[in-house]
């Protein structure tokens, strides 16, 4: 499915609210990052977020890809997951949140969680 990166002007289709910035937290309720980008369907249908994570003082920082499914809740200021932090880390990595993820990328995410194909 061919997926758009949205600007930050852009906000996606409700229920969902606009994400981006918002501190993630795990099934455990432990911060795992933040959402740095948000990527849609040609319906503005959200599909994926980029949950940006750091290592020891900031250094290693990964945009890990993570499937709308994955969501549990979210609330003014965090997105909570369905998974532990282990499963984030463990998640495929973006080379480049400016542009939208490929077909394999996708695909390779929604195995990672579990997930079937969308189509």
């Amino acid at each position: 499915m061919n997926l758009t990166r949205l600007e930050h002007h852009q906000h996606p289709r409700p229920p969902h609210q606009e994400l981006r910035q918002k501190t993630v937290f795990d099934s455990g309720v432990r911060s795992i990052g933040q959402v740095a980008n948000l990527y849609v369907d040609e319906d503005m249908e959200l599909r994926f977020l980029d949950v940006c994570t750091s290592g020891f003082l900031g250094f290693g920082t990964k945009h890990r890809l993570v499937p709308v499914e994955a969501i549990e809740e979210e609330s003014p200021g965090a997105v909570t997951l369905k998974v532990d932090q282990q499963a984030v880390d463990g998640a495929p990595t973006l080379s480049n949140p400016h542009v939208g993820p490929d077909e394999e990328l996708q695909r390779a995410a929604r195995e990672h969680y579990g997930q079937g194909a969308v189509l």
